[in-house]
């Protein structure tokens, strides 16, 4: 998974509250950046510890990160009450790195520590509730540690499940975290919908070794695709390469792969298909074998078909985003040139750019969404900010 999935910082859980319940495994050190990043994002955070942890993490870390006293007892306050109860403070309760045996009390109602008690309360009260498993792997194997988690889930509690490797359930990474804090928290405005998106370059065999391809980094397409996510949909994204991101991903080399991907998935059903990948539009017969190299070589290259327009004659009604790339064209006339891509393949969004000074390969972009009715608007930033814009669009069509 990249390092940050969540793209450029924005205000995505203002005005929510968060209480962060840390027990005692070693991955406690991690909580310190993560309650940095949902400040950084809007969110008051305060936490909570369990006295394991308070073994492996001073409660002084995590006031400096918070800003407030951290909670370490009950008191006559009867914080878990005021946060975690009916009508209490806090928009969620999240566990993290959540222990065995913070696990298992959870799913059997017993609260003897401080984050044991928040559990307890937030769950019987209806607060949603989030847990991060981290532990030795043959711990996360016991038959009963695995019923345990699937009791939470059946509570309605969501587990963020660890990554295997090297004989232990390591936390999983704090992007992810935040992703699905942002997920449970956000306005789920895309919640019940399925979206699938192409995204990045193909690569069409010339031999066994050569291909050909185009500069399309695929970055777009990644940030639709958390930013769908985020907003509550279920999201498939179509490319070229593994992105290791919590959706489901199907793989397309060439065009046709991806053409044939493209009118499965949406046959499968679907809301909406954004079509951001840089598709390729020729192709060729490939040789067996390599090539022999130091010579002149001359390519019959074909047409490929258009993904968008096959799409458009399977399903006459399917809400499609088109994506159009010029290069060295002023703004009327890429809008026209827009308007005319949105026309002819009854489009119901189109984004235009041109890719003469940044667009393809590049962590920015400048780019102009028109819909049916004409409104444009253009959006400049970081890739992360165009897609959010672009899902705006996509919800208001929606």
């Amino acid at each position: 998974m990249p390092s940050d999935i969540s793209g450029t910082i924005s205000e995505t859980l203002s005005g929510k509250t968060i209480v962060v319940g840390v027990t005692g495994s070693i991955a406690a050190v991690r909580v310190v950046d993560l309650i940095r990043e949902l400040i950084r994002r809007g969110a008051e955070v305060h936490a909570v510890m369990s006295p394991a942890a308070q073994k492996i993490l001073h409660p002084f870390a995590l006031e400096y990160a918070s800003g407030h006293p951290v909670i370490t007892e009950i008191t006559g306050r009867v914080e878990h009450v005021e946060f975690c109860g009916v009508g209490g403070a806090a928009d969620l309760l999240l566990v993290v790195p959540a222990t065995a045996n913070t696990i298992g009390k959870m799913a059997s109602g017993i609260d003897d520590t401080p984050v044991t008690t928040f559990a307890t309360t937030a769950i019987g009260s209806g607060k949603p509730v989030m847990v991060v498993p981290a532990m030795h792997e043959a711990m996360y194997r016991h038959p009963a540690v695995l019923k345990n988690l699937e009791t939470l889930r059946e509570m309605g509690v969501a587990v963020i499940d660890p990554k295997i490797e090297e004989g232990k359930a390591k936390i999983a990474e704090n992007s992810r975290t935040l992703l699905e804090v942002e997920r449970r928290l956000g306005p789920w405005d895309l919640r019940a919908k399925r979206i699938v998106i192409t995204s990045g370059s193909n690569a069409e065999a010339v031999d066994s070794i050569r291909i050909l391809t185009n500069r399309a980094s695929g970055k777009t397409g990644v940030y639709l695709a958390l930013e769908a996510r985020r907003r509550g949909a279920e999201v498939t994204l179509i490319s070229r390469f593994p992105q290791s991101l919590p959706l489901r991903e199907v793989l397309a080399e060439s065009a046709k792969d991806m053409l044939d991907a493209v009118l499965s998935e949406v046959g499968a059903g679907c809301d909406a298909l954004i079509g951001a990948a840089a598709v390729a539009d020729y192709t060729l017969d490939s040789e067996a074998g390599k090539i022999k190299s130091g010579q002149e070589l001359t390519l019959l290259l074909r047409p490929t078909k258009k993904i968008i327009k096959e799409v458009r004659a399977a399903f006459p009604d399917l809400v499609i985003v088109g994506f159009k790339a010029e290069v060295g064209v002023a703004d009327e006339e890429l809008a026209r040139r827009a308007a005319e891509s949105l026309r002819s393949s009854d489009l119901s969004l189109v984004v235009a750019n041109d890719v003469r000074n940044e667009g393809m390969g590049t962590e920015e972009n400048r780019v102009m969404i028109i819909d049916r009715e004409g409104r444009k608007r253009i959006v400049k930033g970081k890739k992360s900010l165009i897609a959010k814009s672009i899902i705006d669009a996509l919800v208001e069509v929606l």
